[in-house]
């Protein structure tokens, strides 16, 4: 071979290899699709045992099962302390968060899959609003159509009966509130999280938050509280450890790969939540929802992509939203 010819391979070679994505982001994307997953079967097999079994007593056993499969991480940490002055915030993100989440099983109690977790996305909305009236970060253009996008969406999720032929009205309204109170209380979490001055270790954070949502919950759950079954604390199990692994497989894509290439992966939620709907539960919702739907997840990508713009960042997502 000649050498111009070969000098002409080389860079060829050159520019195919930085065209492709870094082995830590595609690492990283694996992570998040593999955190969907796992949270979204945790979700469909939460939306069943909730029939029978209270959200607030299911929420406060799932905290209990967290919290031991938590305790071992962080004595492995080295059983890190968190200082006194990021005490309140700390407590603050577990009412935040443990409200939001018995909010979700509320709402996953009463909605169909896919349609409580479109809602669930409006959290990523809310927050890049919040983000500007609380924080006074600019919110870019494009953001703000996004967001105009995912509110269109979200009308069209929760318009009469969800496009659905089953189901109560009333029943599917009060879902639709708790989805949407669920994901302003994640975006208010969000923000105290871009509040919350760094350097706790994500084993104590999580730690920290699984006991304050566990307590809320279990005070919550008092005037509603029954005994599970073995089947049930055999699934509260299930659900404990698909929470954990959920968390670590998030926090994992974080760290591996940037948020605005991880963050917007997350909405493959969606497409497993109408599967596993569809499988289990024979839920098809109608031509409005899925509308609402796309339109709920491009919306949320765009926010997130569009935080590209001059170095911007969304409020830290700490938590897993609808986890």
């Amino acid at each position: 071979m000649r050498p111009d010819a070969a000098r002409r391979d080389d860079f060829g070679a050159g520019r195919l290899t930085r065209s492709l994505p870094a082995r830590g982001t595609l690492i990283g994307a694996g992570f998040m699709l593999a955190s969907g997953a796992v949270v979204a079967l945790m979700e469909a097999a939460v939306r069943g045992v909730s029939q029978t079994l209270h959200p607030f007593v299911l929420v406060f056993w799932r905290e209990v099962f967290s919290v031991l499969l938590l305790l071992p991480l962080w004595m492995a940490a080295g059983r890190p302390r968190v200082a006194r002055a990021r005490l309140p915030l700390h407590l603050l993100r577990s009412l935040l968060n443990g409200g939001a989440i018995l909010a979700w099983y509320l709402a996953l109690r009463s909605l169909p899959l896919a349609e409580a977790t479109a809602l669930g996305f409006t959290a990523i909305l809310f927050a890049a609003m919040g983000s500007r009236a609380v924080l006074g970060e600019r919110v870019f253009p494009l953001q703000w159509v996004a967001i105009a996008a995912g509110l269109a969406g979200a009308l069209l999720v929760v318009g009469p009966g969800l496009g659905l032929d089953t189901g109560i009205r009333g029943a599917v309204g009060f879902g639709a509130a708790a989805a949407l109170g669920s994901a302003l209380l994640f975006a208010a979490s969000m923000l105290v999280a871009k509040l919350q001055t760094r350097g706790d270790g994500s084993a104590v954070s999580a730690l920290l938050l699984a006991l304050g949502m566990g307590t809320l919950a279990g005070v919550l759950a008092v005037p509603v509280w029954q005994w599970p079954t073995s089947t049930e604390f055999a699934w509260l199990g299930f659900f404990g450890l698909c929470n954990v692994l959920g968390q670590v497989f998030f926090l994992e894509a974080m760290r591996r790969a940037s948020a605005t290439v991880v963050i917007p992966l997350d909405v493959s939620r969606l497409v497993w939540a109408l599967v596993f709907g569809a499988v289990f539960y024979a839920e098809w919702p109608a031509a409005p929802a899925l509308l609402g739907a796309t339109l709920i997840g491009g919306s949320a990508i765009l926010v997130v992509l569009g935080a590209r713009q001059e170095g911007a960042r969304l409020p830290d997502p700490g938590p897993r939203i609808g986890a």
